[in-house]
């Protein structure tokens, strides 16, 4: 496999890329003055401690408190016996309010705080200090037992008191000071961390993760990768100054990017961007993809599309099934997706098909770290999945939540919202005895409450017995408006923000701003007014 690494450095984002094959497999991020913490250590403070699933809450000083769980650390380099090392009930080991030193393994979502342990461990190039674990490991995919055995006698030696070692993949075959100069990096970091753990106040931040190129350098730059190209100067100085477990063909390996065309473009790593960022990917047979991501789940869907090769439509539907593995592996690294993840592949009769589909999937992710959990097709030829989150999507990390829709996709429909503007208008009519009633709202809600040739506007004037001004404003999303009954000395703006008990009897005020119906949909019915009801009635939330 040809592999190679490209890192840009920009100033609101540092990214590396992984190509395989020519092709990007792999994307890494990291947002200067981020909260991105996984890696790091915190001293926190026990909030809550849930004796039922066996688990705390920490208040580390972020928005949300971290999920706490007495396992050990995860990694596909993890040694199975690391699974269990605290063993007794969590209740006999915390309590609220005592003062933990923790180390971040996921990242927070929306919706959950970031994941966390107590086992702290600070990963090197061969190999992962745990400073208050006694224990030696070795990688799972180191698989010959002398070797394993030779491995767990030079961590003995090595291994300060009290102290534990998991030896990496990349530390097959070496000798002992190469391991031992590993080491004694990790054991200076732990150092610090002492020193300001003992006079730290709870929720402070004892320790962060190495910049992300000196992190792609140790992870990903092994003797297989044709060459690492970075476009900072700085960078590269530091990888070639502080690295020193580089190889002489790594460092051989290593260029500085100097051409005056961005890295990205170059390689056509920014068009790859673009696309990984679209629900829909074209197949090169002519099939396609959809990506959707629900609050539990990612789905993608399988599409022949335009293809329409093969024999017959089994052959079809296998060749289009074929491809769409390869292509949904690689999306599936590429955007990062994790937790649980459901495929629909277009329906095969043939078992042996469903099989070699089966098998090319788990194939095209052999080059995963976040190794996946792949299940058989299901009775209604579903394919199961999950993966683990190391780090955020390149939906979370690229995209912001729509200020019209909220994040739900879609907005309102224009009749639903004229008809809102509508009612509320009526209601102020009847409210107010003024001359006229400015509306203010979307160019496409105004013209449909004028209506063809003005009728529309005629008819809700002669209801209302109000001259209506129609203005549209280009600064509004559809869902926003705003209603202003003008008094002959005075001026009162209503929006769409629902009344409580009391307000329809306060004077006419000026210049209120308007409000997103959407937002009103979502704050509390106590109180509210009959106009309010007719409004959320009218949305049919």
């Amino acid at each position: 496999m040809n592999r190679k690494i490209l890192v840009n450095i920009g100033p609101y984002e540092s990214r590396a890329a992984i190509i395989e094959n020519g092709k990007l497999c792999e994307l890494m991020y990291e947002i200067p003055d981020s909260e991105k913490i996984v890696g790091c250590i915190f001293k926190g403070r026990v909030a809550n401690v849930v004796s039922g699933t066996q688990s705390a809450f920490v208040d580390i000083g972020i928005h949300k408190d971290a999920y706490l769980t007495l396992t050990g650390v995860e990694g596909s380099d993890a040694d199975e016996d690391l699974k269990d090392i605290f063993r007794s009930p969590i209740q006999d080991t915390l309590k609220v309010g005592q003062d933990v030193v923790l180390q971040i393994l996921k990242e927070p979502t929306p919706t959950k705080g970031p994941r966390s342990t107590m086992t702290i461990s600070f990963p090197g190039r061969y190999l992962v200090f745990m400073p208050k674990v006694d224990h030696i490991g070795v990688s799972r995919r180191i698989s010959q037992d002398r070797e394993r055995e030779r491995l767990r006698t030079i961590g003995k030696k090595i291994a300060p008191r009290g102290s534990g070692i998991v030896f990496r993949t990349a530390s097959e075959g070496l000798e002992e000071n190469i391991l031992k100069a590993d080491l004694d990096l990790l054991v200076k970091m732990w150092e610090k961390v002492e020193k300001k753990m003992r006079n730290a106040p709870p929720r402070t931040m004892l320790h962060r993760d190495i910049p992300l190129p000196m992190k792609v350098a140790r992870d990903f730059f092994t003797d297989d990768v044709e060459e690492m190209i970075l476009d900072s100067e700085e960078a590269y100085k530091t990888i070639v100054e502080d690295c020193e477990f580089l190889s002489p063909l790594q460092r051989a390996s290593l260029e500085l990017y100097k051409d005056k065309v961005p890295i990205f473009e170059k390689f056509g790593i920014e068009k790859e961007i673009e696309k990984a960022l679209s629900r829909k990917v074209w197949l090169e047979s002519g099939g396609y993809l959809f990506f959707d991501k629900t609050e539990a789940m990612y789905c993608i869907d399988v599409n022949s599309g335009r293809f329409s090769g093969g024999s017959d439509l089994e052959e079809t539907v296998f060749k289009v099934n074929l491809e769409a593995a390869r292509e949904i592996a690689r999306q599936i690294r590429l955007r990062n997706l994790s937790g649980m993840i459901i495929i629909d592949f277009i329906d095969m009769e043939a078992p042996s098909h469903r099989a070699q589909v089966l098998k090319a999937l788990r194939e095209y992710f052999r080059g995963d770290r976040n190794k996946p959990n792949i299940l058989e097709f299901s009775e209604l030829g579903l394919v199961q999945m999950t993966r683990r989150r190391s780090a955020a999507s390149l939906d979370e990390i690229r995209k912001d939540q729509c200020p019209c829709c909220n994040g739900a996709g879609k907005t309102l429909a224009i009749r639903t919202i004229a008809n809102t503007v509508r009612k509320n208008l009526l209601e102020e009519a009847r409210r107010y005895q003024t001359e006229k009633i400015i509306i203010n709202a979307h160019r496409l809600v105004a013209d449909l409450l004028r209506g063809h040739n003005g009728n529309a506007l005629k008819e809700l004037e002669s209801l209302s017995k109000r001259k209506i001004i129609l203005k549209p404003i280009n600064g509004f999303d559809v869902e926003t408006f705003k209603i202003e009954p003008v008094m002959e000395h005075a001026k009162k703006s209503y929006d769409n923000a629902p009344r409580r008990q009391g307000e329809s009897q306060r004077k006419p005020e000026a210049n209120t701003s308007a409000i997103n119906i959407s937002e009103d949909l979502d704050t509390e019915n106590d109180g509210i007014t009959d106009t309010a009801t007719d409004q959320i009635d009218a949305t049919g939330d």
